[in-house]
């Protein structure tokens, strides 16, 4: 996996991935992927053990399930990443409706997106893509971008983080407890108890996987987590296996997380 410094801007980044047989779950998070596959697209496997083929151009923003990708011959694919709660910015529609589905982007931006994804995947090099790539989210920025401070700061709030008491949120950012959850929801596609818990664990779990720590307990506690069982079960829940046995060579050197940017 190469991570690109390009354009880099306050929603998103890119990142590329080519001709690396092992491919990682991907497992829940906070974020939203858009994957342009110029080679050929991996096979998907659900945690009830649905078997399709991904499309060519898709978005992808997982929450509750975990995927399987099945290795195939030739794979290359560029990715948009944007951060939590940015995604609202891109689309008409609500995040809500998007989750935990492999959404060609010809049902998100028809003909138009149809149209871009053509682009996309005819175009002969990294720095054309990245050109046509950033033009056409540019469009759809100034088309869709939803002013909400608020929201945005509740999003930083709340990620990664346990400190932040949610009966309180609400008060602390000036609104009624449900419009905060409606809002929330629709932008993220979550409550936000549950963004809360998702993004404590995936940030737990990127420090593990790109610091390729073993010894998970120290972590985990900083993090909030009450004690060992209470790691382990979630752990469980969103990987399918137990820490000991997901935190080992092999994915320390195969997975889909990435260091942050410097400014």
């Amino acid at each position: 996996m190469k991570l690109l410094d390009l354009k880099p801007n306050q929603y998103l980044r890119y990142w590329l991935w080519e001709n690396e047989p092992d491919l990682p779950q991907i497992l829940p998070g906070t974020g939203t992927e858009l994957m342009f596959h110029y080679y050929t697209p991996f096979v998907v496997k659900t945690q009830k053990d649905d078997v399709f083929t991904a499309p060519n151009c898709h978005i992808i923003s997982p929450r509750h399930g975990r995927y399987r990708l099945n290795p195939v011959q030739h794979n290359g694919f560029i990715s948009v990443r944007f951060r939590a709660g940015a995604f609202r910015h891109f689309c008409k529609d609500s995040s809500n409706n998007l989750i935990d589905s492999f959404i060609n982007i010809n049902e998100l931006w028809g003909r138009q997106g149809q149209e871009f994804g053509q682009r996309v995947l005819a175009a002969k090099s990294l720095e054309e893509r990245i050109i046509i790539i950033e033009g056409f989210l540019m469009k759809l920025l100034e088309t869709y971008h939803r002013p909400r401070s608020w929201l945005d700061m509740a999003v930083m709030k709340l990620f990664g983080s346990d400190a932040v008491k949610l009966k309180n949120l609400s008060s602390d950012l000036f609104i009624s407890d449900r419009q905060l959850q409606r809002k929330f929801k629709e932008a993220v596609g979550v409550s936000p108890k549950t963004f809360q818990r998702i993004s404590r664990f995936e940030t737990v779990l990127k420090y593990l996987l790109l610091n390729k720590k073993k010894d998970y307990l120290k972590i985990a506690l900083e993090h909030g987590y009450y004690d060992q069982s209470h790691f382990i079960r979630e752990f469980k829940m969103h990987v399918g296996e137990y820490p000991a046995l997901y935190l080992q060579d092999k994915n320390f050197m195969s997975h889909f997380y990435n260091e942050k940017l410097q400014d």
